[in-house]
Formats: structure tokens, C-alpha cells, sequence
């Protein structure tokens, strides 16, 4: 159950209102009382002219003219505090002999059981206070009621929100929102709620009939959004997060003006495509969002494909490049690009780098044949070893003599690389394939170093092993989805492989390893018989094409291989380009659709189609079977062009997905306000970083 308390006062001129729409965005941050403040006060934020201070009592929303003191009647006078989420910046304060410097900032604080079974969590922004009761089953947020003391008078506005006055001004609650989600079927039910005046300064909740044994849900809200591009085209590719929530992304510009960091490695494009890598900490005011971007390439073109970032800060980024001056570092395998033997054809080698924590380039490796090398993916192991998988066309790729297969088969083949960056020749190299096009595209490690690929194939005899779900090709273009132990040699480095799909064509685009060794899938098909299991949320294929949400389990017998699959989309077509999954067991999916019927839940950001092409997010819950599956769903666009190609979870359950667009996004939302880019540069495309949570 979440409410938003909004300072209101006398309307100011067209001017003034915009400039406190831009400061309205900026986030709150609470700082700790380390001597700064009164000593009743816990933590404190600022808000403009005001203060919410934060004590053992309750919450103080403070002015220079006037104090208002909001308790919980009845709650938990001892109720534990708890910051959470610290942000990396720290507040110095000066006043004449005394200092107190390196004060912790956090984005939100909690107070622990406030009533029986119910926690109250303050966040928000600098002019609207948020803040949620978390309800748990048995819990009865009936017992809340909030007392304003120096407040002068409470009601209630059209729209149901509480309006606390004050002086000359005054504080808005929003009127809070609920809804359950049946465990057994998954459907969600709103749940009627409003606040109602009990006299004395005092107001309390009225909450229709619901079920006592559930929990209460938070809607998911957009936290955060911006773009991300210049004057030129600029594309997001892939999304990482790490335990700090912040989020990692890597892309492409054709342009030079990105705001690149003075820390970066590189401060401009240096010809062609470059990639570009950033950190974004969406907990930061809107300039300060953005933490470090930096340019990285050479004289042609440069395109990054995947980036992860590992429990030290390492940053690992891959992708393709056809620059003969790439930038290099360390141990590196390759240092000259692999020219083909045609002097009008520039081809591709993959390129594998690592920024470290100081933002410096620590290694940077060529990776490549006379061909062109398309890496998907890339990982590092809990030894720090480093692979990347994709595609190559070359017939001269380098391989180790304990490849599975030392030479190319097909026209091109999916390849897999392991890196140990003390040394400068490579762990394991080796090609993946049959007698026609194989196409890497999806590649996960595991801590322990085993990797799990997923490719789209034209052959039939790409090589199977161990109790293969399906031995042979169905259709025209199937999946492979395997395991590799790059730690043996020939064909022992190739424990499970299989092919799988229906009777047309289907392609795969990316793999996401869960922390139990599932490994979910996403990618397109065209076939009405590709494998859907009995708890599937969508068993209807649409004649257009649909994207699907696989769930499989490497090490089960076949008949238990697939553990969740299901069709998702509407009638005019998709495509899933990007997966994850949380600890409960959730799948999210991000892409695109052309249809106007994408499923789309009550609650989405944008829940009707525009036109052309809209970005889409999903969350699926697999454990319900059918409609009620339907976590969240919405569109992301509205007018032009938008595609979602990346996706992460963090482990508050943040959902980070980047992508790009030709406009502005006006559909979703009609200025994105609180990112460090809040308009479309005018390029061909921009990036775009959303958070919701």
C-alpha cells in the first residue's frame, strides 16, 4: 500500500513551474544524524524550503514557519529504523569550529513493524514524500490512523487524496492503491481504499472486504527513465546491475557528443561506430545519475553486444570490431585485427574488454579469424576466467587443441572462448556446429564455470549429446540449447546438446541461467507447434508470429526438460530480445511487438498500442497457469520506432531495461523528468535507460 505526500502553495508563472518540475524529480536522499541535527531526529532530508526529519516518534515535516508532527495512533512507539540502499555520495557540514563530514546518504528508510505485521518505508523526491505500509498476511492496516499535529486542517480532494493544510501552504497525500493476487490462479483483484477523517487531526484507512491471508501488492511504479543519445544514432545493446543497484549499459554512436565522464578511457568517438559503456546510479539527482560514460573504439566501426560486471567493479564488455587501431591492454591474445584476403571487404573480429574499478582500461583483446566474429554473450566465472560465445564465418578462427571442434563446419558456426588474462594465448577455443548456418546467440557461465549456450540452426547434424530432448530438426530453423565443461578436452567438453522447436522456424535471442541451473529463453517463432507446456499463459499461437518464454532444465531426463513455455504476444507479431528471472521464480521479458492486442496488464505505464513499433516489458509468473500469469505487462513508446534489446533484475527487484527509439516516447510518458537526458537529442535514435520497481 503506497501513499505520496506532495508540498503544494499559491500557483506560481509558467517559468517558476517549470523549473520546479525539474526539481520536483530529483530524488530525496536521507542522511543520518551524526551531530548536524536536533537529537530527537534519526535521519533527515531536505525538500527546497522544508524538511522531513525522522525520529523515534515519528516523521517531522518541518518549514520555517511551521512544524508538522505525523505519528502512527496506536503503533509502535519503539519501532526500529532502518536505512536502506546507501548512496555513494556523503554530506560535509562546516559551522564555525565544529565539522561533521562524511555523512551517509541513503535513498529510503524503514520503520520495522509500526503496527503488528506492517513496516512503513519513506522514499521519494524533492517535492512529493512517498512512503509504503508493507502489509504481510494477518496483518490489518485498518489499524493505521495518522495524526497531523500542528497541521490546521485535514480533507479530502476529488481525487480522494488527503489534503494536509498548514499555514500558508500545504502536504498531499495520494490516495493510496492496493490489489491481491490469488495464490492459487494468479488473478489480481484491486482492492478498494481511501483515506477517511476521523476528527481531531486524525485520519485513518478505509479498506473494502479482502483476504487477510494475502499480502497486500504495490503497483509496479516507474522509478526512474532517460534518455541516453546526440545528434547522430545511438543504439543501448545490453544491461547489467550489481548488488548496489546501479545500472551498467552498453551500446553504439555514430556521433560525438555523448556526455562522456572526465574519467572515461576514451572522451570522443574516433571514427565510424563506437562503442560507448556508462554506469547510471538512478538513485542520484538527474545530472548526478550519471556516473561514469565513455567512449571506446578506433577509426571504423565498433559495436558493442554484451557487458556484465562482476562482485569486484570489474566492468567486462564484448561486441565486434572492424578497427585496426582498437584500443588494447594486458596480456592480450590478438593484437592486430584479422584482415580478410579482400582488400574492398573489412571484416569483423570480436573484441573482449575490462574497465576496472578505477575506470582504466585493464585488458582489451583482438579475438578473430579472417572472417567476421559476432560475440552475444560474455561471463567470468568465480576464478575470474572470462567467455564470450557468438558466431563466426571464419574458416581460420583460433582454436585449442582441446576444442570440441577444432575446424569449421557450415558457412558459420557458433564459437565459444574462455580467457585467462595472465597468459596471452587462450584457455579454450573452439568452433560449434553443423553443415549449414548455426547462429550463437545466447551464452551464460556459471560460477563454477560451466557454460550454457542457445543458437538458431539451419543444420541438420549440429552434433547432440547426453539424453537430448529432441535429437533432430522439426522445421526449417529450430534452437540448439547445450551445456559445455570447458574444462575437458574434445568431445567431453560437450555434456548435454539438443535441438528444439516446432515445425517452421524459430530463432533465439538471448539465455538467462537462473541461481538453480534453469535456463530461460526468449526469441521468436513461426511454428504453432513449438513445445508449450500445459501451465503455459499463452497456448494460442497468432499466424503472424509470436515471441517465446522458455523454461528448461539441462540436467532433467527429456520428459522433464521443459519446465515452462508459453507463446506471448498479440496478432500482428514480436519478437523477445532480452530475459531474466528473480529469486521467486519470475520471468521477465522485454522486446517488441506490432500488435495492437499485446497483452497488457491494469496497471501498465502505457496500456494501449501506438503506431509502428512499441518496446514492451513482461513479468510472468510460472507457477499460475493461463491469464493469471500476468504479473505486469505494458507497452513502452507510442509514436515511431522502439525496440527493448536489454533487461536486468536487481536484487531489491528493480527492473533496469534499455533499449532505443526515433522519438521522444510521448505515448509512455510525456517527458521522462528525472534522468540526466530528459529530451530527445534529434538523432536518427537514442538510447533509453527506464527503472521500475
Amino acid at each position: 500500500m503506497c501513499a505520496a505526500t506532495g508540498f503544494a502553495a499559491p500557483g506560481p508563472d509558467a517559468a517558476a513551474a517549470r523549473a520546479k518540475a525539474v526539481f520536483a524529480a530529483i530524488p530525496l536522499h536521507f542522511e543520518e544524524n551524526r551531530g548536524q541535527w536536533n537529537s530527537e531526529t534519526r535521519f533527515a532530508a531536505r525538500s527546497g524550503g522544508k524538511t522531513l526529519l525522522l525520529t523515534n516518534r515519528g516523521a517531522v515535516l518541518a518549514s520555517p514557519s511551521r512544524r508538522v508532527d505525523v505519528t502512527l495512533v496506536g503503533g509502535n512507539t519503539n519501532a526500529p529504523i532502518e536505512p536502506l540502499d546507501r548512496l555513494p555520495a556523503r554530506t560535509d557540514y562546516f559551522r564555525g569550529r565544529r565539522s561533521y563530514t562524511g555523512i551517509s546518504q541513503f535513498a529510503r528508510v524503514a520503520y520495522r513493524s509500526v503496527y503488528p505485521g506492517i513496516d512503513l518505508v519513506y522514499y521519494g523526491s524533492q517535492e512529493e514524500l512517498e512512503y509504503d505500509f508493507v502489509v504481510q498476511p494477518a496483518a490489518d492496516p485498518r489499524k493505521i490512523r495518522l495524526h497531523f499535529r500542528g497541521a490546521d486542517h485535514l480533507s479530502l480532494n476529488a481525487g480522494g487524496d488527503l489534503v494536509v493544510a498548514a499555514g500558508d501552504g500545504q502536504f498531499i497525500q495520494k490516495r493510496p492503491i492496493l490489489y491481491q493476487q490469488d495464490a492459487r490462479t494468479g488473478a489480481r483483484r484491486p482492492i478498494e481504499g481511501h483515506y477517511r477523517l476521523l476528527g481531531g487531526q486524525t485520519a485513518g484507512l478505509a479498506i473494502s472486504q479482502y483476504d487477510s491471508a494475502q499480502p497486500l501488492v504495490v503497483d509496479p511504479v516507474l522509478l526512474y527513465a532517460t534518455f541516453l543519445g546526440g545528434s547522430a544514432t545511438d543504439s543501448i545493446n545490453a544491461v547489467a546491475t550489481d548488488s548496489s543497484g546501479f545500472i551498467y549499459i552498453a551500446g553504439n554512436t555514430t556521433g560525438g557528443d555523448l556526455p562522456a565522464t572526465p574519467t572515461g578511457i576514451q572522451g570522443n568517438n574516433a571514427g565510424g561506430n563506437d562503442v560507448f559503456v556508462a554506469i547510471i546510479n538512478p538513485n542520484l539527482p538527474t545530472v548526478q545519475s550519471l556516473r561514469y560514460l565513455t567512449f571506446l573504439g578506433g577509426g571504423r566501426d565498433d559495436i558493442a553486444s554484451a557487458i556484465a560486471v562482476d562482485s569486484k567493479g570489474l566492468i567486462y564488455v564484448t561486441g565486434t570490431t572492424s578497427s585496426s587501431d582498437f584500443p588494447l591492454a594486458g596480456n592480450s591474445l590478438q593484437t592486430t585485427l584479422s584482415l580478410s584476403s579482400s582488400a574492398t571487404v573489412f571484416n569483423t573480429d570480436a573484441f573482449v574488454s575490462v574497465i576496472d574499478r578505477s575506470f582504466g582500461l585493464q585488458y582489451s583483446t583482438y579475438f578473430g579469424g579472417t572472417g567476421d566474429e559476432t560475440p552475444h554473450g560474455i561471463g567470468v566465472d568465480a576464478r575470474g576466467f572470462i567467455y564470450i560465445g557468438g558466431t563466426t564465418t571464419s574458416p581460420d578462427m583460433p582454436t585449442t587443441t582441446t576444442a570440441y571442434q577444432a575446424v569449421s563446419w557450415g558457412s558459420s558456426d557458433t564459437f565459444v572462448l574462455k580467457i585467462d588474462t595472465s597468459t596471452t594465448t587462450p584457455a579454450y577455443a573452439s568452433y560449434l556446429g553443423g553443415e549449414d548456418e548455426d547462429d550463437g546467440r545466447g551464452f551464460a557461465v556459471a560460477p563454477n564455470g560451466l557454460v550454457y549456450f542457445a543458437a538458431s540452426t539451419l543444420s541438420t547434424e549440429f552434433p547432440t549429446a547426453g539424453p537430448a530432448y529432441q535429437q533432430g530438426p522439426t522445421g526449417t530453423e529450430n534452437l540448439i540449447i547445450g551445456v559445455m565443461d570447458l574444462t575437458q578436452s574434445g568431445n567431453a567438453s560437450l555434456p548435454y546438446c539438443t535441438y528444439f522447436g516446432g515445425s517452421n522456424i524459430e530463432e533465439v535471442r538471448q539465455l538467462f541461467l537462473t541461481a538453480d541451473n534453469r535456463l530461460l529463453l526468449t526469441g521468436w517463432t513461426l511454428s504453432p507447434d513449438f513445445p508449450i507446456s500445459t501451465n503455459a499463459f499463452q497456448s494460442k499461437f497468432n499466424v503472424n508470429g509470436n515471441a517465446f518464454v522458455t523454461r528448461v532444465n539441462p540436467q532433467a531426463p527429456p520428459a522433464k526438460f521443459v519446465e515452462y513455455s508459453t507463446f506471448l504476444g498479440g496478432s500482428g507479431g514480436e519478437v523477445g530480445y532480452a530475459i531474466a528471472g528473480d529469486t521467486s521464480g519470475a520471468i521477465y521479458v522485454a522486446g517488441y511487438t506490432l500488435s495492437a492486442d499485446f497483452p497488457v496488464s491494469s496497471d501498465a505505464a502505457l496500456g494501449q498500442f501506438g503506431s509502428g513499433i512499441e518496446a514492451f516489458l513482461v513479468k510472468l509468473n510460472p507457477s499460475v497457469t493461463g491469464a493469471g500469469a500476468l504479473a505486469y505487462g505494458s507497452y513502452f513508446g507510442g509514436e515511431g520506432f522502439h525496440v527493448a534489446t536489454g533487461l536486468a533484475v536487481a536484487a531489491d527487484g528493480s527492473i533496469f531495461v534499455g533499449g532505443y527509439t526515433t522519438d521522444a516516447l510521448r505515448g509512455t510518458f510525456s517527458v521522462l523528468g528525472n534522468g540526466f537526458q530528459s529530451g530527445f537529442a534529434g538523432g536518427y535514435s537514442d538510447g533509453f535507460v527506464l527503472a521500475l520497481k
